[in-house]
């Protein structure tokens, strides 16, 4: 049973903490807890599936710009080209706690990258003066973006 808000059933997921054992339901985020929570520079899986069928998790760094997830990968990489066939993708961002969000969507590609956005999500990550060195080497040129547009929410 999903909720108005578009957020899914708080029945789906359990989180146990120190004072709520294994097993014990935790409420999903409100849509402002989620946008605060997505704000911040967190760990992230993306979850693609590839050419045969199999599932192709690996770690990402994002940035949530309110409406759309923005990931950078390299142009040709495993989840590039999985997205090019599939073009849906699910998204797990956790905490290093128990609390975590996972977006599922579809993915559309922009290629080629732009400087300024590698040097948006470095900076979000690492802090201006160092996204800025790592972004002068270059390297966006090899680069694609991967907007993912949640249209379901757990967590």
């Amino acid at each position: 049973m999903a909720r108005r808000d578009g957020v899914g059933d708080p029945r789906d997921r359990s989180r146990p903490t120190p004072e709520r054992p294994p097993g014990a339901t935790m409420p999903a985020m409100t849509p402002e807890e989620r946008d605060a929570f997505l704000r911040q520079p967190r760990n992230a899986v993306l979850a693609t599936v590839d050419a045969h069928g199999r599932p192709h998790a690996v770690p990402v760094w994002f940035r949530w710009d309110g409406e759309t997830i923005r990931i950078v990968t390299d142009r040709g990489s495993q989840k590039h080209r999985n997205i090019e066939r599939g073009g849906f993708a699910a998204l797990c961002i956790e905490d290093g706690r128990h609390g975590y969000v996972t977006a599922q969507g579809p993915v559309t590609v922009v290629d080629p990258l732009t400087c300024d956005e590698r040097l948006a999500l470095h900076t979000h990550y690492r802090g201006a003066e160092a996204a800025k060195k790592i972004v002068d080497r270059g390297g966006h040129e090899r680069m694609v973006l991967l907007l993912l547009r949640p249209e379901r929410w757990i967590g």
